[in-house]
């Protein structure tokens, strides 16, 4: 059950990129703040039904965490993925993972073994090989930006991991990191929400986003709980295969071919696999 719910969180993830993508126009704050939209529903939902730690000073420094550095990181990746192809920013999720295990093997203890290194260098191997005769592209500012998002996000979830041995409640805790994330971005967007017209066909294409959202952070959270966490990670990063199919045939982003994109995308999840395991 955890594997489908893995590859169905990868599915939508991908998706999620391609509707960041289309949401080119409208401020980023606005986009990431109308994805979060269902959050505070549920946390009014959750409230009566689960003891939130809210005097631990882990909590209160975990929910700042949030409010600073994870608002800010899935805005920038929005603010990034429209201004850059798909097929250019999404692989490099993948060094999320390397966040992820560098901060635990620092803070938690993780042992770092010869295949973590092993997949490292595959990682760049099939960076380098996608990113081959298209390095114009880091002349701009949007990869790096991607990059310091990802980074942020994979520092995250070695902290997630440690939070949720505390406060085991999965879902519950989505409810609070996501009304937070919605919160700030709809705060920052400030009086773009008044004064920035947008279609109703794009009202529609965000509350798609929206549902979305809300369907690949259940189902992932769910398949954190029912398996392994480090082949979830791994399942769930074929989202980079995803995404460059669809963003190839989808937004027609063809500057490289095919078989090239997807031979890339699938040497980054193998080193992504390698560094979960």
């Amino acid at each position: 059950m955890w594997f489908f719910l893995a590859f169905l969180a990868a599915f939508l993830y991908a998706w999620m990129w391609l509707f960041a993508r289309m949401s080119r126009g409208v401020p980023s704050a606005i986009v990431t703040a109308s994805m979060m939209c269902w959050a505070p529903p549920l946390l009014l939902w959750m409230l009566p039904r689960v003891e939130y730690p809210w005097g631990e000073w882990w909590w209160q420094l975990y929910l700042v965490w949030i409010a600073v550095c994870i608002s800010f990181a899935l805005r920038l990746l929005t603010f990034s993925s429209q201004r850059a192809l798909v097929t250019v920013v999404n692989p490099l999720a993948a060094l999320s993972t390397l966040a992820t295990l560098l901060v635990s093997v620092m803070l938690f203890g993780q042992t770092f073994s010869a295949v973590h290194i092993t997949g490292i260098a595959v990682i760049t191997g099939g960076l380098l090989l996608l990113y081959h005769g298209q390095w114009r592209v880091w002349h701009t500012p949007w990869p790096w930006l991607t990059l310091l998002g990802v980074l942020i996000l994979g520092v995250n979830v070695a902290l997630l991991k440690e939070v949720l041995i505390r406060f085991p409640y999965p879902i519950a805790f989505v409810a609070v990191d996501a009304t937070i994330v919605f919160l700030v971005n709809a705060a920052a967007a400030g009086r773009q929400w008044f004064h920035c017209t947008i279609p109703k066909r794009v009202w529609l294409l965000l509350a798609v986003f929206a549902g979305v959202t809300f369907l690949q952070e259940v189902s992932t959270v769910m398949a954190v709980d029912l398996g392994p966490a480090p082949h979830v990670v791994a399942v769930k990063r074929t989202s980079i295969l995803i995404a460059a199919a669809l963003s190839y045939f989808l937004l027609k982003e063809q500057e490289q071919p095919l078989r090239k994109l997807l031979l890339a995308s699938g040497v980054v999840v193998m080193g992504v696999v390698m560094l979960a395991a």
